[in-house]
């Protein structure tokens, strides 16, 4: 199961009658090693009963999926996953980074697969819900980069050296990216003149 997942909906159920930017972020700093705890909403924004069920529902499906993957049966966490990704949703931030990561899960269950393509198709879906700086996007890139570096890896054992050469050069570019974005992230999150632990 996903932490970050689990704490932002511990977050939002305790902060019914608080904003949900300072308990959302209290939360989070209580939950160490959290690497996407989710951004904060404006000071003051009422808990959407929709986005809270929305929540709990994803709980629900990733647990699901965890244990179908745990017996072996990775076609059936897929298809927890995809229920999820399909579901009618709030429109929110939380929603978007929880589907996002959800696209990047499915990625990495097809890539484990060999479904190349179809793990290329859930990072460009999970794209679309991850704008901007955030966690979310970075990830969705290194995933993106695992695709291509597998792709490069199956064109080499073909022999198609050239398209290899092309896919790993591909696979290079995302990881470098991921890292950018991860580091803006983090340059984002650091007080001002604070260069962090060295």
């Amino acid at each position: 199961m996903r932490r970050w997942l689990e704490c932002l909906t511990l977050a939002l159920a305790a902060a019914l009658a608080l904003p949900l930017g300072v308990v959302g972020l209290a939360a989070c700093r209580t939950e160490p090693g959290i690497s996407g705890c989710p951004s904060a909403e404006p000071e003051g924004k009422p808990i959407d009963s929709s986005v809270m069920a929305f929540l709990s529902v994803a709980r629900a499906r990733h647990h699901k999926a965890d244990l179908r993957e745990r017996s072996g049966d990775v076609p059936g966490a897929i298809a927890e996953l995809e229920q999820l990704v399909d579901l009618r949703a709030p429109a929110a931030v939380e929603v978007d980074e929880v589907l996002a990561d959800t696209h990047a899960r499915l990625a990495e269950l097809r890539l484990g697969s060999n479904d190349l393509d179809g793990a290329k198709r859930e990072v460009e879906a999970g794209l679309l819900r991850a704008q901007g700086a955030t966690y979310f996007r970075g990830h969705l890139l290194e995933v993106e980069g695992l695709v291509e570096e597998a792709r490069a890896a199956r064109l080499a054992d073909a022999g198609r050296t050239d398209e290899a050469a092309g896919a790993r050069t591909r696979a290079m570019a995302l990881l470098e990216e991921a890292v950018r974005v991860q580091q803006q992230v983090i340059e984002q999150t650091l007080p001002a003149g604070d260069g962090g632990m060295r």
